[in-house]
């Protein structure tokens, strides 16, 4: 779907998650003197959600979701560094495609 807006950078997503979560480790406290199960993570995650679905409902609209999905976002990363993260196959790349190529935007994330 083309909603006519301009795609946003990858990089000024991932710095506006990485704020989120400062900000969110000054609010609440950080990973090691708040840790939470997986399920718990989870739970946080739908609150939020169900916050950016209201939001998206309300007047706010898209600002309002977008807002609150930064949080949601922000959370699953904290969830990730507690617990680790479980990284997509190379391989699941090589089925979908039928060969493994790094993209050029790929190539510039990990710069």
């Amino acid at each position: 779907m083309n909603t006519g807006k301009t795609m946003i950078d990858r990089k000024a997503i991932y710095s506006a998650i990485n704020d989120e979560r400062v900000y969110q480790n000054r609010k609440w406290g950080t990973i090691e003197q708040h840790p939470h199960e997986v399920g718990s993570w989870l739970l946080i995650m739908r609150q939020l959600l169900s916050d950016a679905e209201r939001a998206y409902m309300s007047q706010s609209g898209d600002t309002g979701a977008l807002d609150e999905l930064r949080k949601v976002v922000a959370v699953g990363v904290a969830c990730m560094e507690q617990h680790g993260v479980v990284p997509r196959s190379p391989m699941a790349f090589v089925a979908q495609s039928g060969n493994f190529t790094v993209h050029q935007s790929e190539k510039e994330i990990k710069q």
